[in-house]
């Protein structure tokens, strides 16, 4: 089966499950398994696809077919410019977090300095905390949270982010 037939139909799978955007969910399922950007499916169309990668493929289909979000299912979410790792343990990012952070970037760069200690109190992915440390460097970011396994992925997000 090659890219292209796969992304017919799977759209046509993800359409029959009311998923919004069926195209451009499997293009971006299909992306991630190929471990490609999804503009180069664009340029493979021919391309077969392995059993293996056929039946990862398959899996996450029926899986975004049943309405999970397609961020836990690739388990990344892009927040800022930046991918963050998520998993069910915490919220994806909303565009409207996006929001926020630009005014407290905002509020930073009036500062002048930009040297201030923020606070993240219900960090959950460590998006916000770590999108403003990823911009103002100068800034003590601390971030908090009541959930062990939420914490984990902020420190893993902040540690591949930073490096």
């Amino acid at each position: 089966m090659t890219v292209l037939e796969v992304i017919r139909r799977s759209t046509e799978y993800l359409e029959s499950k009311g998923v919004d955007s069926p195209r451009l969910q499997i293009e971006l399922l299909l992306a991630h398994v190929l471990k490609i950007p999804r503009l180069k499916l664009y340029l493979d169309f021919e391309r077969p696809l392995s059993q293996g990668d056929l039946d990862t493929l398959r899996a996450m289909v029926k899986r975004r077919g049943e309405r999970e979000p397609l961020q836990y299912i690739i388990g990344t979410a892009s927040f800022c410019g930046l991918e963050i790792s998520v998993t069910p343990a915490v919220l994806i990012p909303r565009p409207e977090t996006e929001l926020l952070v630009e005014q407290a970037w905002k509020f930073l760069a009036s500062r002048g300095d930009k040297a201030a200690t923020v606070l993240d109190f219900g960090t959950g992915s460590g998006c916000i905390a770590i999108a403003i440390a990823h911009k103002f460097p100068a800034c003590d970011v601390h971030a908090t949270d009541a959930s062990e396994e939420a914490l984990r992925i902020a420190q893993a997000n902040a540690e591949r982010i930073e490096a």
